[in-house]
Order: C-alpha cells, then sequence, then structure tokens
C-alpha cells in the first residue's frame, strides 16, 4: 500500500501561485572608502497574477489559469542568471515573481547581496547535484560543498514571512566554535607528546603533535601555511575537541581537516571559486579523501533540499478529486523542482551556444553525453558559424 501511495504523488505534478513584482533600486553611500549598499524595494501587483506548474522532465513552467504552459523551464532560467548581476535578478523577479510573498500596497525592502546569496544557494544545490551524476567532476563537488557549509546563514525579514538559508550544524560551528580541551593531564600527552583524535577517515585514532596543538590554540606560527586563519582555528577546535558527535558532523569535520592540512588551507570561500593561503598539493587528494567528500555532498544536498521544501505538504483537490501538493511561495517551488529531479539520471546542462538566447540551461537526461545544444536552432547557429569560421581560416 506505501509503495501505491508514494507513485500516486510522484507521478503527481504540483502548482503554485505567485504575482507580477515591482522593482525599485535603493543606492546608499554608507562610508568613505566602502562599496555602495544596494537595496530592493519590492512590492507585488494582485491583478496580475502568477501560476506555475511542474512537469516531470520539463521541469517548473509558467502557465495560463487552464494549465498551458507560456513558458517552460523557469528554473533554468534562474540558472542563467549572470552570477552577482543585480539587475538581471530584478529582471527575473519582475517576469516571475519575487521568491517569497511580499506586500502590495507598501515596499518590502530586501539587501542585493542577502538576495544574491539566496539564489546562489539554489545555485549551488543544482550544480552539486549536477557534479555528482555520471561522470563525477570532484572540483565542483569540492567547490560547491564548502560553499553551502562555510558561507553564513541569510535571513530575510518581510512584511508577509521571514525566511532563512539552511543553517547545517557545521557552519554554525565553523563560525563560532573556538573551544579547545584541557590537555594538561593527559596521560598519553605527558608520555608521548601526541594527542589520539578517533577519525573516520582514517579508520583508527589519528595522533597530533603536542607542539602543533599548542601552537594553533595559541595563533602561533606553524609549518602549515594559513594555520594561524580563524576558520582553520575553529576547525582544528572542532576536530580536537568533539570526538564522538553524529557521524554525520564528524564526517565533515575530518574531512575538512584532512583536506586542508594535506592539500591547503582555504584563504576565501566564493560561489565558484576556493583560494587558498598556499599552492594547493591537488595530488594528496586521495581516494579516501574522494569516498568523504561524496558523502558529504549527498548530506549537504539532501539538507538544503529538506530545509526549503519544509513547509509543502500533501493535500486533495476538491475540483479534480487528485492528490496535489501545497506550495507557498516560488523558492518552495524551485526547490521541490529540484526534490522532483531524478538523481543521477537528469542533470542541468549549459547550452554551447554562446549568448544563448533561448534555454541557457536545459534539462536533459545525464547519459546524453552529446546533447550539447539547448534547441535545434542553437545546433544549426552554432555549425553555420563553425562553417564560417573554417571558411575564413581558409
Amino acid at each position: 500500500m506505501a509503495k501505491r501511495i508514494s507513485r500516486i504523488f510522484l507521478n503527481s505534478m504540483f502548482k503554485c501561485d505567485n504575482y507580477v513584482c515591482h522593482c525599485e533600486k535603493d543606492i546608499k553611500n554608507v562610508a568613505p572608502g566602502q562599496p555602495p549598499k544596494t537595496t530592493l524595494k519590492l512590492y507585488c501587483d494582485i491583478n496580475k497574477p502568477l501560476h506555475f506548474s511542474y512537469a516531470p522532465r520539463v521541469g517548473l513552467n509558467l502557465t495560463g489559469i487552464a494549465g498551458g504552459v507560456i513558458e517552460k523551464n523557469i528554473l533554468g532560467k534562474l540558472l542563467a542568471i549572470p552570477n552577482g548581476d543585480i539587475d538581471k535578478h530584478i529582471e527575473f523577479f519582475e517576469t516571475y515573481g519575487f521568491l517569497l510573498p511580499i506586500q502590495s500596497d507598501e515596499y518590502d525592502s530586501v539587501d542585493a547581496d542577502a538576495i544574491i546569496e539566496v539564489v546562489n544557494r539554489i545555485k549551488a544545490t543544482l550544480y552539486l547535484m549536477n557534479a555528482i551524476a555520471g561522470q563525477k567532476n570532484y572540483k565542483r563537488i569540492l567547490i560547491y560543498t564548502t560553499y553551502l557549509l562555510y558561507m553564513p546563514q541569510i535571513i530575510l525579514n518581510l512584511s508577509e514571512v521571514e525566511y532563512s538559508t539552511c543553517s547545517h550544524r557545521f557552519t554554525e560551528l565553523i563560525e563560532n566554535y573556538n573551544l579547545f580541551v584541557d590537555l594538561s593531564r593527559n596521560q598519553e600527552v605527558f608520555g608521548t607528546g601526541k594527542y589520539s583524535i578517533p577519525d573516520t577517515m582514517v579508520g583508527c585514532n589519528n595522533p597530533i603533535e603536542i607542539e602543533f596543538f599548542n601552537a594553533v590554540r595559541s595563533g602561533a606560527d606553524t609549518d602549515l601555511v594559513g594555520s594561524k586563519s580563524i576558520w582553520f582555528k575553529h576547525l582544528f577546535a572542532m576536530y580536537t575537541s568533539l570526538p564522538f558527535e553524529d557521524e554525520k558532523l564528524r564526517t565533515i569535520i575530518d574531512f575538512f581537516y584532512h583536506y586542508q592540512t594535506e592539500i591547503g588551507i582555504f584563504n576565501e570561500i566564493q560561489f565558484g571559486k576556493i583560494t587558498y593561503y598556499a599552492t594547493p598539493t591537488r595530488d594528496n587528494f586521495t581516494d579516501e579523501m574522494k569516498a568523504s567528500l561524496l558523502k558529504i555532498a549527498r548530506i549537504v544536498i539532501s539538507e538544503e533540499i529538506n530545509h526549503n521544501i519544509i513547509g509543502i505538504y500533501p493535500k486533495y483537490e476538491t475540483d479534480e478529486l487528485a492528490p496535489a501538493w501545497q506550495v507557498n511561495n516560488l523558492i518552495q517551488a524551485l526547490y521541490f523542482s529540484i526534490f522532483y529531479m531524478r538523481p543521477g539520471l537528469e542533470i542541468y546542462k549549459e547550452c554551447k551556444k554562446p549568448n544563448c538566447k533561448r534555454d541557457k540551461f536545459f534539462l536533459v537526461e545525464a547519459t546524453r553525453t552529446n546533447k550539447e545544444y539547448c534547441c535545434v536552432q542553437c545546433s544549426r547557429a552554432a555549425a553555420t558559424q563553425r562553417y564560417r569560421n573554417r571558411q575564413l581560416d581558409k
């Protein structure tokens, strides 16, 4: 019986309603030498409703009142927003409505950088799913897993609702944890000069030199470039002082500790990019690290999606006498679209035609490695351009 009910829901499309959004930019110079702060002033037009529905293997679509598709692939449209371009974010909101409920008679204010980060987290979750599908792209897996775990939580306070991005337990600790275990009476340290840590990656206790322990704790120099950074200090405190945390958290802690002590310590983490204090020793990226990273990536994807669909619940439609889902806003609909993607079987690809104006990002089966263009028109245009280039080279 349970299998039958599950199949009914998985084969059902969900719907979501929204309103056209109007947006203005307020740019304020805060302090000399500092970049200006941009705030978005938003309101919705309740006389211009928008309707969305999800179709399997097609994705989230903008539809008419009767259910006919007006525009396909809304999630792909969001992925196509250039990173950091607030004007393109505004274009998306004014076309498809804001991500969350907003007022119609007064402005709601949202920090521009905050909303860009919210959109980036949607993108990062999907890019991470793409990276673990088919042939694994460990560089991208590392970048987007690290981004989602290291970046602080964003909170949007709107008149109609308060929204917060997913706060992973690791995220809270890497920002604040600074408690070191007292080793002054530890017999192992007294006898060997080392302190052993139960480690999930090595499968046994991992001995730490007490000189290194004391140097990191006090902020003194070590042979490890970047060991004085606050992120690494917090990570090291977690690694040495939280040996009996739950398996998921301990797996994350142990991976980042080994990665940064054996490959390189993170200096700066941005959307799509990690910089290091020293040139990373990438040859030290072992199979054990890869296996651990994949496990962590799956944990992160699960937590990101579950956090953002928690308000969705099943209901039974009176008019259609059919099961449906109650989806309350556009951000839930976008994450629910990711939820419905078939893991390992579907990915979003970027159309290879430069300056594609159709579906720059399109949903495709992961096994279709030869599918490089979103449509026949882009494929033909690219072929024509290649022919012209060859003629010019003659």
